[in-house]
């Protein structure tokens, strides 16, 4: 029976599918070897293809550059790599329903000139900042919000425990990875009760980013218990490049007046029950008000996916929200891949906010590989006279990105942009605050993998009271940071010329 189940297991049929196709590749190499000359003419015409193709493609050098180094290199296995890898747009049907999802939420954000106005009179001078994300986000900021700061993972989960027990119509949780252990199973423990009295509780979780922490059918026992539940991207054993864009946000709506976001997962390292890399540091909000409606359209958009259904909205979104005076602007919005995303709106929300700085500048990321047009920000910045300030983790969690992070410091170091190590351990908070009236706070990483292949979410704040918790968090994590300077930062020969190497070819990682 052990022998049946373990053939019939999902594992076992993953590896045997990709070791077929692995076969093949050995199989095509061999004939390349008889057949030299005719395979080395079509792989230059199709190489020359894909080049034109990649000219024409409206994209940035940092990803057309490496195609084209493989495909001139190694005219014959380039064209065979790109052809199984570069490919990451979802399927057209998928895309369909995506589109036709987020049209259907539309309706319930659409402003009347006064609220616009008002809008706009309260940014200010920082109107475009707003005026981005309404353009390319498929959503709306909102005034009358109140937003809470949490620090650390321990403080986030015992709020939502709280809020968890009020729920009296509706769960909604989205999130990269959960882990069996304490967190989940005090989640687990109301989600379960909740159903059982009626409430409508959902779940979605990434299917690679919880990848051996929870059985592969872990979805099927949720059900069980009344949980609505669904996996992100199903790992198939395909090779393609679509398994890079993951659903990396994490995001809890309740009743559609409470949400969360930031960069918590529900696992016991995030709170500091399992000590994996040091002391783990990490960050994340609570907005009551209308703003929480773009977190629960971007869950609804995102959990009906693969559903051909057309869904009525309106329980969930036409709702009457709480207002809170004096709450600042709030702007809870969404990012991803092409082609339902056209534009870079995790990178460029950080480039508008770095631009939009006059004083200073502080930034948290657990991974510091950020793309040209933002590494430019961060420098140009600094060179204007801002203060700009980066904590990055000092323990890894992977040993390779940890390096790649560190071969961007001599770069930002000599542009005068002031570099810390969070010395207890990892930080794995994305957030940012300029200037006292302008932060972030979200699961966007400044990296390749956040910045252009997963789904993403964060919110903007402009002004709102949290700010100033914010900063005085910043201040208090440097306190607790090791300064990098450049007497005292040193990187090996070899590690340098390893991540000389990477460094080509991470935005195809």
């Amino acid at each position: 029976m052990k022998l049946l189940k373990l053939l019939f297991s999902k594992i076992f049929i993953s590896a045997l599918a990709l070791l077929i196709q692995l076969a093949f590749f050995v199989i095509v190499i061999l004939f390349y070897e008889t057949y030299f000359t005719l395979f080395q003419a079509i792989s230059l015409a199709f190489g020359i293809l894909i080049f034109l193709n990649l000219i024409n493609k409206k994209e940035s050098c940092e990803f057309t550059l490496p195609w084209i180094v493989i495909i001139l290199i190694v005219p014959f296995y380039g064209t065979l790599i790109y052809c199984m890898f570069a490919n990451s747009k979802m399927p057209t049907r998928q895309y369909k329903i995506m589109v036709s999802n987020v049209c259907r939420c539309k309706p319930f954000f659409e402003m009347t000139p006064e609220e616009n106005r008002k809008i706009l009179d309260f940014t200010a001078e920082c109107a475009g900042l707003e005026h981005y994300l309404r353009k390319n986000s498929f959503s709306r900021g909102s005034l009358d919000n109140k937003v809470e700061y949490f620090p650390s993972g321990e403080s986030f989960y015992k709020d939502l425990l709280t809020e968890l027990e009020k729920a009296e119509k509706f769960i909604f949780m989205e999130y990269f990875i959960i882990e069996r252990g304490k967190m989940w199973n005090g989640i687990l423990d109301i989600l379960t009760r909740k159903a059982a009295e009626g409430v409508e509780v959902r779940v979605m979780y990434d299917d690679i980013g919880c990848a051996g922490l929870i059985p592969a059918n872990y979805y099927k026992r949720l059900r069980k218990l009344g949980i609505n539940c669904r996996k992100f991207n199903t790992f198939l054993p395909v090779v393609s490049g679509i398994h890079n864009n993951r659903d990396h946000r994490k995001i809890t709506v309740i009743d559609g007046k409470v949400s969360y976001t930031g960069g918590v997962n529900l696992a016991d390292e995030y709170i500091n029950e399992k000590c994996r890399f040091g002391h783990w540091k990490d960050t994340a909000v609570k907005i009551c008000g209308p703003a929480t409606g773009n977190l629960t359209a971007l869950f609804l958009q995102m959990y009906d996916s693969s559903d051909k259904s057309e869904k009525d909205y309106s329980a969930y979104l036409d709702i009457e929200y709480e207002r809170y005076e004096d709450g600042g602007y709030v702007h809870p919005f969404g990012d991803g891949p092409r082609p339902v995303y056209t534009e870079m709106v995790g990178s460029n929300n950080y480039i508008n906010i770095i631009n939009a700085a006059t004083d200073y500048v502080y930034v948290s990321t657990p991974y510091l590989i950020p793309d040209y047009n933002l590494m430019s920000a961060l420098k140009n910045a600094a060179f204007r006279g801002v203060d700009v300030r980066i904590i990055t983790p000092h323990v890894p969690d992977k040993k390779i990105i940890f390096n790649m992070t560190r071969s961007n410091y001599d770069t930002l170091l000599r542009a005068g942009v002031r570099i810390y190590e969070y010395t207890p351990g990892f930080i794995h908070s994305k957030a940012m605050v300029a200037d006292g009236d302008k932060a972030f706070v979200g699961t966007v990483n400044l990296d390749y993998r956040s910045l252009v292949h997963h789904y993403e979410c964060g919110a903007v704040m402009y002004k709102t009271p949290c700010i100033a918790d914010i900063k005085a968090d910043f201040d208090k994590t440097l306190e607790f940071s090791g300064e990098i300077t450049r007497d005292n930062f040193r990187m090996g020969f070899w590690a340098s010329l390893v991540n000389t190497f990477l460094t080509l070819f991470s935005p195809m990682l």
